[in-house]
């Protein structure tokens, strides 16, 4: 007749116990590979971070940007964007201002009272942001540098 019942549950049983055992063999040599992998990937982006970085630092210290490239990074693009008639004037040669006080009799106006009150302290200000902007400092908290 046949093999016994038992005789078959014993082989099916060896055949599951051996097919178990292949399973994790296969299960621990994914993990280890997929473990690989991405060690050697995550190398592989620091290397490509490292070289990229390293190439940036290169080309900003060959190609350092002009006193001009500077200025003009640094003033308001309504500046850079003078007409030419402006341009000329500029660069024929210093601007002249000459400040002259009207009727010494005349009393000033408030405008004219506040403005001459404040336009001292803008002006400062204004020119002690341009000057740190140019010298490329700022000023710590609690200094007294004016």
């Amino acid at each position: 007749m046949g093999a016994s019942a038992n005789e078959i549950d014993r082989e099916i049983s060896e055949t599951r116990a051996g097919l178990d055992e292949k399973l994790n063999v296969l299960e621990k040599r994914a993990a280890s590979g997929a473990r690989r992998v991405g060690i050697m990937a995550a190398i592989g982006l620091a290397a490509g971070l490292a070289v990229a970085g390293a190439a940036f630092l290169v080309y900003r210290r060959v190609r350092r940007p002009s006193l001009t490239d500077r200025l003009q990074d640094f003033l308001p693009d309504a500046l850079t964007g003078l007409p030419d008639e402006v341009r000329s004037r500029l660069r024929s040669g210093p601007i002249k201002v000459v400040i002259t006080q009207g009727d010494e009799d005349a009393e000033p106006g408030t405008w004219e009272s506040i403005g001459r009150k404040v336009a001292p302290t803008l002006v400062s200000t204004a020119l002690g942001g341009v000057m740190s902007r140019l010298l490329g400092r700022t000023p710590e908290p609690g200094s007294s540098d004016d």
